[in-house]
């Protein structure tokens, strides 16, 4: 539908009134007048439209919602159960109660504290990642306790500081790797040229060992799968455990095993497997902690890393502008009901 050029109008009325205007003063020879009218006319004509072609419409387009979800973003909500989430909203599964432990482990309560907790986060869907078994990670959470108030954390990657920070950038999560005991007391650490305390000879200690009384729980350290159960050696009753990223971690001297606990079991961080004792090659009550990776032993207390710095100043104001976008994000996640 074509519309009306008030302009063009005026031009044409103007070039007529030019045209009759050489009528009037130069009698027959109007008609080169009159020409030259017209071309002006037709001149401006084409002007106009060259500038109606660069100049945007002046019906105002629709505003752009700012909680468009991206195409390879997954958002949900779920409620925590006693064996995983009882309710998912989304494209949310078990394995987002693993990925929540990878990248959030020391920012939330352990499993058996989270049941009824409600759950809201923004994950990214990383696609051909290196590790097929995480095709995603998260890049905002709130926690709900079933009492007490939310908590929320969100991933920030700036210039010195990169990890999971709550609200105020002043408490980083650290990964799921968890003590295997409610308190260490380190009596003994991972050192290969140790002289052994029994035999009195050079013997690689290839652990760590905590001391701790008889009957302590003992739990794994990270999620996986148990590798073996029983009695080994000089290891007394052992439990030995193979994490998603090919590390074996060891758990030595145990008075006795969790009620159930068998080759093949899944087991998550901080589950119980197990209670300190002195069985096997021991000079008292303690757990000895080891882990190895492709063969190798390596120092097992590395794998307990501390959580990352704070924020710095200096990238408060970046952190505070990426946590009100991803805040935005997880305000639009529909929460479920208990």
């Amino acid at each position: 539908m074509e519309t009306h050029d008030p302009d063009s109008s005026r031009r044409s009325i103007v070039a007529v009134n030019v045209a009759l205007g050489c009528v009037a003063l130069l009698g027959v020879a109007w008609i080169p007048f009159f020409c030259w009218s017209v071309s002006l006319e037709r001149d401006w004509a084409r002007a106009a439209g060259e500038r109606t072609a660069a100049t945007p419409s002046a019906i105002p387009a629709p505003p752009r919602s700012e909680t468009v979800t991206p195409e390879h973003e997954q958002v949900g909500s779920l409620v925590v159960g006693s064996s995983g989430p009882s309710a998912a909203l989304g494209s949310l599964d078990d394995a987002f109660l693993d990925e929540i432990d990878d990248t959030l482990g020391s920012c939330l309560p352990d499993d058996d504290h989270r049941e009824g907790a409600t759950i809201r986060l923004v994950a990214d869907k990383q696609q051909g990642a290196a590790d097929a078994g995480r095709d995603t990670h998260i890049l905002a959470l709130e926690y709900r306790p079933p009492v007490g108030e939310p908590s929320r954390f969100y991933e920030f990657v700036g210039h010195d500081a990169q990890g999971y920070y709550d609200a105020t950038g002043t408490q980083a999560c650290s990964t799921g790797w968890r003590s295997p005991l409610a308190k260490l007391r380190r009596t003994s650490p991972f050192n290969p040229r140790r002289m052994h305390p029994i035999l009195r000879r050079p013997m690689p200690h290839q652990g760590t060992d905590f001391g701790a009384p008889k009957g302590t729980p003992v739990y794994a350290s990270y999620r996986g799968t148990v590798s073996f159960v029983g009695p080994h050696g000089a290891h007394g009753n052992w439990v030995a455990i193979v994490h998603p990223d090919g590390t074996e971690t060891g758990y030595a001297h145990l008075s006795k095993f969790a009620q159930g606990l068998e080759v093949g079991d899944h087991v998550r961080p901080h589950q119980l497997i197990g209670y300190v004792g002195s069985t096997g090659r021991s000079t008292g009550p303690h757990l000895h902690f080891s882990a190895r990776t492709n063969g190798p032993f390596v120092d097992a207390e590395s794998l307990l890393k501390p959580p990352t710095t704070a924020v710095p100043e200096a990238e408060r104001h970046a952190f505070l502008k990426a946590k009100a976008e991803l805040d935005q994000r997880l305000d639009a996640v529909p929460p479920l009901a208990h």
